[in-house]
């Protein structure tokens, strides 16, 4: 239960996977399309932590060209993401028997733009949500781990004018989970974390999140309207402005 002394002045979205479909989407298929274990690709991607091509490329310390060259490497390094897998399935208790790809050759330019493709369309009952909020009076903000090559920046200019504060990765430097970034978009709403709602659909990011004290709500695949449900009911309780219809 939500502490009863706490008031919610703002919420704060995710893009991928919560306002537009998630880029996980074509991940997954781009798997089961090349015969690859579900969520190899996934723990490829993490198992650098802050460090990897994706990360450095959401931060723009590396120019797309850069980006997909390292990625590809990555990608590609059939040893350090086999031992990975492993671990990850050692983590949730599954089989580690399964047979694991012995060469890998994963097309790094072909699956971003497959990603890039599938986040177009947008979650509409999440963007109507939005939409309410600012009737409200509340103020809404997005936080995205993005990038700045062209699509990104049509993605960014198509949504920003939902948004009181559109707050981007590639300009600010920061990306999530880190902290920082998350208390950036608080400062820009002039509000506090504790006043704060803020959607994702990845969990370390939601981590972060409650830790600065949000009150955080994951956005899954295919149960994007029971996140907006949820939203509007501690709206109900805890906003500071009264719902409209």
């Amino acid at each position: 239960m939500e502490p009863q002394t706490r008031t919610i002045r703002a919420v704060i979205f995710d893009i991928g996977g919560v306002i537009v479909k998630s880029p996980f989407l074509a991940i997954s298929l781009y798997e089961q399309s090349h015969h690859l274990p579900s969520n190899y690709i996934n723990v490829s991607l993490s198992k650098h932590g802050s460090h990897g091509a994706f990360q450095q490329y959401e931060r723009n310390e590396i120019s797309y060209t850069e980006f997909i060259n390292k990625w590809t490497l990555e990608l590609n390094d059939v040893t350090a993401n086999n031992k990975a897998y492993l671990e990850y399935l050692t983590r949730r208790h599954l089989d580690t028997r399964m047979v694991l790809p012995r060469t890998l050759r994963v097309d790094a330019q072909e699956l971003f733009t497959r990603m890039m493709k599938v986040a177009e369309e947008p979650n509409e009952c999440v963007v109507e949500l939005v939409k309410w909020l600012r009737r409200c009076g509340y103020k809404v903000a997005a936080l995205t781990n993005n990038f700045q090559n062209d699509e990104g920046k049509v993605q960014a200019n198509a949504l920003a004018k939902l948004f009181d504060e559109f707050v981007e990765s590639s300009v600010v430097g920061l990306r999530k989970p880190d902290t920082r970034f998350y208390t950036h978009a608080c400062n820009l709403l002039e509000v506090s974390p504790d006043e704060v709602v803020f959607l994702d659909d990845i969990r370390k990011n939601l981590s972060a999140a409650k830790r600065l004290g949000m009150t955080a709500i994951q956005v899954e695949i295919g149960r994007e309207q029971e996140a907006v449900d949820t939203v509007k009911r501690i709206i109900r309780t805890l906003g500071a402005f009264e719902p409209k219809l």
